[in-house]
């Protein structure tokens, strides 16, 4: 019977109301600091990232610098090349690398100007233009 009269209680529909109101609350708090927790860990994970692409770049020109070097003495000690020339040769294979490396960076930079995208945005718009256009001529009287 006791049942019967808390279904009837008009307070017990908004004891249930406000019970749901702070289940709300609190989830989306707990969603929020959520949020905060994975945001600064992205921050942190991003920085992390940051250093060591600064740290393997520098490995990466030392090593270049440490082979081209280590080339002039190669070329050197065949003694088909004198000390200047094994530099000047060395320094003419590092400009033809980045000259290649340059001609492909062109060659693959095509790719970022969203051709197809592009395409079918102008295709959009010149049905929406056409479509209006028809629109707006309406019925045409006699």
């Amino acid at each position: 019977m006791r049942e019967a009269e808390s279904s009837q209680d008009p307070d017990g529909g908004s004891n249930d109301i406000l019970g749901i109101a702070h289940i709300l609350k609190a989830m989306s708090a707990d969603m929020v600091r959520l949020v905060v927790v994975e945001a600064r860990l992205c921050g942190h994970t991003a920085l992390a990232m940051i250093g060591l692409t600064v740290v393997i770049a520098l490995l990466l020109v030392g090593g270049w610098l440490f082979t081209g070097a280590a080339l002039v003495v190669a070329l050197t000690s065949l003694q088909t090349f004198s000390l200047p020339g094994a530099m000047l040769t060395v320094a003419l294979a590092h400009l033809v690398f980045a000259a290649l490396a340059f001609w492909r960076l062109r060659y693959i930079r095509r790719d970022l100007a969203f051709r197809e995208s592009r395409a079918s945005v102008n295709n959009l718009l010149t049905n929406a233009q056409s479509l209006f256009d028809s629109a707006g001529q309406g019925p045409q009287e006699k």
